[in-house]
């Protein structure tokens, strides 16, 4: 956004800029940069920077919009147009899992931000409506010894750990229950791509997720690090099938509806054609 921005000073053509997380903000949160320092000053000027050079500015969804007015930009130059996907009807993979099993399944980096911690924690709870549940974890990472030392410590023989996969539409094919307990995310395309697949999705109050899961309707969110409140979503989706299916098919209904590539693009299209309209 920078680097065009300055070629752009030159050309004086309309600028878009689309920012997929908030660089300063979240490296303070996590502390991997400090409060007052030159990295914070250094990374909070760039993103200034790509403000102004930006004649509007799209963002994946309205949880953008209050760091971005902070750093300077105004709330009429900003849309929301959230992300949509590609996704395969076609879903022929290798998985096995057991035909009366119910299957839980998390799809993520397996790093600190993400929560399967909690997930391990609030699965602890509930041994006793576990014994028919498989619990899959896809993705790799640095917290993958941590995370099996966890499990073991727990004992919590149900879970699975499938490594990096490239057949995930297939698992999620299988799966009853998508879980993303995550406690710093933009917009997962874990969840979109969930929803496509017909899953009753769980996961937390950040960044734009809520704007993908209608609480109660077509999923369940729950505030990051509450294991309590993870635990009784699970309870209840676990034994609740009526209520997991009908979930599944509302969320399945708004991907179809809302997150797709056609969807994404038409909104994109628009703002484009009506921003060179009226310029």
């Amino acid at each position: 956004a920078n680097i065009l921005g300055r070629f752009n000073e030159f050309y004086n053509k309309p600028l878009f800029y689309t920012p997929h997380g908030m660089f300063t903000s979240n490296r303070l949160r996590f502390n991997i940069i400090k409060k007052g320092s030159v990295e914070e000053a250094y990374f909070t000027e760039l993103e200034n920077k790509a403000i102004k050079y930006a004649s509007h500015i799209i963002v994946l969804s309205d949880s953008f919009r209050e760091p971005l007015i902070k750093l300077g930009a105004k709330s009429k130059n900003i849309t929301t147009v959230i992300t949509g996907i590609d996704y395969p009807d076609n879903q022929r993979g290798k998985l096995e899992t057991s035909p009366s099993n119910l299957v839980i399944t998390c799809v993520a980096r397996l790093g600190p931000r993400k929560g399967h911690n909690h997930l391990f924690e609030a699965l602890a709870r509930l041994k006793k409506y576990t014994s028919n549940v498989e619990v899959l974890i896809v993705g790799d990472g640095q917290m993958r010894e941590k995370l099996e030392k966890q499990k073991k410590a727990l004992g919590l023989s149900m879970v699975k750990f499938l490594g990096s996969r490239d057949d995930v539409p297939s698992i999620l094919n299988k799966t009853d229950i998508f879980v993303l307990p995550t406690i710093n995310d933009s917009l997962p395309l874990s969840i979109i791509e969930a929803m496509h697949s017909g899953t009753a999705v769980i996961s937390t109050n950040c960044g734009g997720i809520p704007e993908l899961i209608k609480h109660n309707k077509t999923g369940i969110i729950v505030e990051p690090g509450d294991t309590e409140q993870l635990a009784h979503a699970l309870k209840f989706l676990i034994k609740n099938k009526e209520v997991r299916n009908k979930m599944s098919t509302n969320g399945k209904i708004h991907a179809k509806n809302h997150l797709t590539v056609g969807s994404m693009i038409g909104k994109i299209q628009h703002l484009y054609t009506d921003f060179w309209e009226m310029n």
